[in-house]
């Protein structure tokens, strides 16, 4: 009598395979997580247009299911930059967990430009 394989759970999600997130494909999740908050704006200046450092930025460590997360972001001149902080923070945090299905250990944002909206500080001819 032959030993024959133990039937295997279709239910169970091991039994399926495994799901690998790189860092980059996190570091984009963060980055549209991070554009998609209210009041963060795209941002390059000349040379940075040229060698891709562009806001926002990310960086992102994962080790063994779990994410460590550091955003840059550039926000428009009179927003409150807290509140954009703890949203960016939120919207980041979400995304990981619920797209690339990590477990977040903590989210640091960093303003590294405050712009002018280009449109309101033009004066017009009269």
């Amino acid at each position: 009598m032959a030993d024959t394989p133990a039937p295997v759970d279709r239910d169970d999600p091991g039994a399926r395979g495994a799901l690998t997130v790189h860092d980059r494909v996190a570091e984009q999740i963060a980055a549209k997580a991070a554009l998609d908050t209210a009041g963060v704006r795209p941002y390059a200046t000349g040379l940075d247009k040229i060698t891709g450092n562009t806001k926002p930025k990310t960086h992102v460590s994962i080790a063994a299911g779990r994410v460590r997360a550091k955003v840059d972001i550039a926000v428009p001149w009179s927003y409150q930059l807290s509140a954009i902080g703890a949203a960016v923070r939120a919207n980041v945090t979400f995304a990981l967990t619920h797209l690339a299905g990590l477990q977040v250990d903590g989210v640091d944002v960093a303003v590294a430009a405050v712009t002018t909206d280009v449109a309101s500080t033009r004066k017009r001819v009269q």
